[in-house]
């Protein structure tokens, strides 16, 4: 858990500390929750090139690439402007506490920007097994691949921030369209307005009572963002895209975090960053089966079985996609 008694708000009452801490520890059992509640009982696939899958499996690191650079690039704005409707909406309360804290969270949204406090980086797994739009649109227009990843690969079981970035990987199950995405939303605005007013009516007597009233909202903005929308942001999408039925590995840390372990892909054009995460791929049953795509080679099989081999993989189960393109 975060430790809420260093530095950061030593000079505070502990009284304000020990409410922050109680956000906390409800959002982190929230997310904990939420994490166990999605987590997958089949295999998830991953559907990519050749270079990437060649790597992951040499490696047995995933790449996690930057939500920037994701298929839809406005997909964080999209979450994010819905969190600030209903930030305005719970904030419309005759509770002065409860206004004071949305009306504050939503102005500081408002000129500081979340993609430059914060860096992401993403793998997108999806619960189709080979899947014609999934081919199309990332598994190298049906010439790749499609790993299908075992399910205790991907249990959630941290709760924790680590010095290195790549090791804050968290998984979570992407859900689709605005009335889902302002459910999950509202339920952590109430609950940080909610603690802000049970502490100010208990607590704000005097005039001077103001000033660590303002330290206090700026301290449960700043665990919010961190431990409540950021993540509801990177893991709600359009409903346009509910079909891919994806599930995320997210990494997130502050930007100065990834400057040793950043990389960088050449495609054509464009240029995509990247960091890698370690998993231990060459157990047996970690990785169920590998397609091979409709459009592959005919002796891709072939191949893939012996760079397997070669690499120490257990006898792994490849199948060519019966998908038509």
């Amino acid at each position: 858990m975060t430790d809420l008694y260093d530095t950061r708000y030593a000079h505070l009452p502990r009284k304000v500390r020990t409410a922050v801490d109680g956000f906390v520890k409800w959002s982190q059992k929230q997310l904990l929750e939420e994490q166990n509640e999605t987590t997958p009982v089949d295999a998830l696939y991953h559907y990519t090139g050749d270079v990437p899958f060649h790597s992951i499996l040499k490696k047995q690191q995933i790449w996690c690439f930057r939500h920037l650079h994701q298929r839809d690039e406005t997909e964080f704005e999209y979450s994010l402007q819905i969190a600030r409707e209903v930030m305005r909406s719970v904030g419309w309360s005759k509770d002065p506490f409860k206004r004071s804290m949305c009306c504050g969270l939503d102005d500081v949204l408002e000129v500081n920007s979340l993609v430059d406090t914060f860096e992401f980086y993403l793998f997108s797994l999806s619960k189709h097994r080979d899947d014609r739009q999934q081919w199309l649109e990332y598994g190298n227009a049906g010439r790749g691949f499609a790993i299908g990843f075992a399910p205790p690969l991907f249990q959630p079981d941290k709760d924790t921030v680590s010095e290195k970035a790549s090791d804050n990987l968290h998984v979570g199950r992407v859900i689709y369209g605005e009335p889902a995405t302002r459910v999950r939303h509202r339920r952590g605005i109430e609950k940080v307005a909610e603690v802000v007013s049970r502490y100010g009516r208990a607590n704000i007597k005097m005039p001077r009572d103001k000033e660590i009233l303002l330290q206090f909202i700026q301290a449960m903005q700043t665990e919010f963002i961190a431990s409540q929308l950021v993540w509801n942001c990177l893991t709600a999408k359009d409903i346009k895209y509910a079909n891919e039925r994806e599930v995320r590995y997210v990494i997130m840390n502050l930007p100065g975090k990834f400057d040793d372990i950043r990389r960088e892909l050449k495609l054509g054009d464009r240029t995509k960053h990247y960091v890698e995460a370690d998993l231990p791929l060459k157990k047996r049953g970690n990785i169920k089966e590998i397609l091979i795509g409709p459009l592959a080679p005919k002796d891709a099989e072939a191949k893939a079985r012996l760079f397997l081999k070669k690499q120490g993989y257990p006898a792994i189960r490849i199948v060519r996609s019966k998908v038509t393109l």
